[in-house]
């Protein structure tokens, strides 16, 4: 198949038949960066910041539900192109592999309201040094105020 070939409604078939098998995320990459409300966001490390920490206050509670939402619904976007959309194999290909990482971050910031499968890491420094918590925090006013202005 090249590079420009649509992508056939057989193969659209498997790529969304994939995405809704249960647990098909276990071991899916989650993308570096992610466009969210026009943000670029760095998505891999603000979930590794996050699932790593260990105590959570429950405004950082509330903001991870909120993230969760909105990644659900980038999600959604992502899922409904894959699926409606008159596009090449290759973007078929680069939907799926991002749908599938945004899968695995929502269900890695699920478990973290889940006592007993967070991790426990007694440090919470930063693991990644690209990702200050000033960051997190502006973002998530942003999105907030972004979200306030829109009601």
């Amino acid at each position: 198949m090249g590079n420009g070939d649509r992508i056939t409604d057989n193969e659209r078939n498997k790529l969304l038949n994939r995405l809704r098998r249960p647990l098909f995320w276990v071991g899916e990459n989650i993308p570096g960066e992610l466009e969210i409300e026009g943000k670029n966001v760095k998505l891999h490390e603000i979930i590794w910041e996050i699932i790593n920490k260990t105590h959570f206050s429950a405004k950082e509670i509330e903001n991870i539900e909120l993230f969760m939402a909105l990644l659900k619904e980038k999600e959604h976007e992502y899922e409904k192109n894959l699926e409606q959309n008159d596009i090449s194999y290759e973007e078929a290909k680069n939907l799926f592999t991002q749908t599938a990482g945004i899968m695995r971050a929502i269900m890695d910031l699920t478990e973290i309201e889940e006592e007993n499968k967070r991790k426990k890491i007694p440090d919470t420094k930063h693991i990644c040094k690209d990702v200050e918590d000033k960051e997190w925090e502006h973002f998530v006013k942003d999105i907030r105020k972004g979200r306030n202005t829109k009601r």
